[in-house]
């Protein structure tokens, strides 16, 4: 690493860890204010919105339920939820829910204090000074979203998923509750953990990464390693589950800071085109993302294999680094998770050359330890074929 400044900017917020450390955490919301809880309609159907909304209840905090988030929430989503926070007086948001919801509060939280559009900032205007109030609550252990500063936002017009970034975009406070993540499906779990896995991989091996960034990233690896597996076994297994979320939030420190690498570049447009799930798209790539990496970075994938519980310590470092990628498809075929495109459900996959285009204008991109040709992303993405 070069002398250069590394600048950091780790989640101004308080994040309260535990089981039962919810009702802690909405006792700090200032009471001055009227929330908007974001959430979805899969929530709505659980007495997990009952167990958060009784917690503000008790805590004495006013607040109205936008119950009407879906998954790669689109604009219209956001405006809905600021025309009905504007009718109902709401001054502050609090995310409930996995990705979407959380990226949907965030970019509530932008519209309700600036008339720009959110295409405007998906075009790559970043956000300026403060948002509304923001907490997050979140019931996945994978996305990161409550420590991050982005929000990803659907353009239903462009047909793509848009970046929406700023430094003010990290939540004041989040909770790490594993009493909210209980009983998640094992599908559920096993995909957000593979996406908590790959932010944690490609933060670890960016081209940006640092010290700090490598020392969250290889924690959450370590931490994903031993216990993904039992949490996707039994999602009530609370010190499973609160180890994922812990892991998540690392990652999610660790890529903002370090971005991100291919894997995020080509499953960006397999979702967007194939309607694949974020998680999923992007943990698809990251076995053979790792292969074409190797060359690049055999220590750091060295230091990812005995992360992953291999002992590494009487092998040649390019011996070691091949072990991280055995690894990773090891915990994936554990965790029940696809492993190409017919498995993952797209049955007749065929590779739409724009999505090759879509990969370079990605930042996310530039960070991959080692460059790619259009030849290669193709080559890549009919690896899964």
């Amino acid at each position: 690493m070069s002398a250069d400044i590394v600048r950091q900017h780790l989640s101004p917020g308080r994040i309260l860890f535990g089981p039962g450390s919810l009702n802690d955490f909405v006792e700090q919301f200032p009471d001055d204010q009227v929330y908007t809880l974001m959430t979805d309609q899969g929530i709505a159907r659980t007495a997990l919105l009952n167990k958060v909304t009784t917690a503000l209840e008790k805590a004495g905090r006013r607040f109205v339920v936008f119950s009407d988030v879906v998954s790669d929430p689109p604009v219209e989503v956001v405006e809905e939820a600021l025309a009905f926070t504007r009718q109902k007086g709401a001054g502050a948001v609090i995310g409930l829910g996995g990705g979407s919801s959380l990226d949907a509060a965030k970019g509530l939280a932008v519209r309700m204090v600036s008339e720009v559009p959110l295409r405007e900032y998906g075009d790559g205007k970043p956000v300026e000074g403060p948002i509304a109030p923001l907490y997050a609550i979140p019931t996945t252990a994978g996305t990161g979203s409550e420590v991050t500063r982005v929000s990803v936002i659907t353009d239903t017009v462009k047909k793509e998923k848009m970046a929406i970034r700023g430094e003010h975009l990290a939540p004041l406070g989040a909770v790490l509750d594993p009493e909210l993540i209980a009983g998640i499906p094992a599908s559920v779990a096993a995909e957000t953990g593979a996406d908590a896995l790959t932010h944690a991989v490609e933060a670890y091996v960016s081209l940006n990464s640092n010290p700090i960034t490598d020392a969250l990233a290889i924690a959450a690896i370590e931490m994903i390693g031993k216990n993904l597996a039992d949490f996707v076994a039994d999602s009530r297994n609370r010190e499973a589950g609160l180890k994922m979320l812990l892991a998540s939030c690392l990652a999610g420190q660790a890529f903002s800071n370090g971005g991100l690498g291919l894997a995020h570049s080509m499953g960006e447009p397999l979702g967007s085109y194939f309607h694949l799930g974020h998680g999923l798209a992007c943990a698809l790539y990251l076995p053979v993302i790792m292969e074409f990496n190797l060359s690049e970075a055999q220590y750091k994938f060295a230091n990812i294999a005995r992360a992953l519980g291999h002992g590494i310590d009487n092998l040649a470092q390019a011996d070691a680094a091949d072990l991280s990628v055995k690894a990773v498809k090891d915990l994936f075929r554990e965790i029940g998770l696809p492993k190409n495109y017919r498995e993952a459900g797209i049955k007749n996959f065929e590779l739409n050359p724009q999505m090759v285009d879509d990969v370079f204008p990605q930042f996310s991109t530039t960070c991959n330890p080692r460059k790619a040709d259009a030849k290669e992303i193709e080559a890549l993405y009919n690896a899964l074929a």
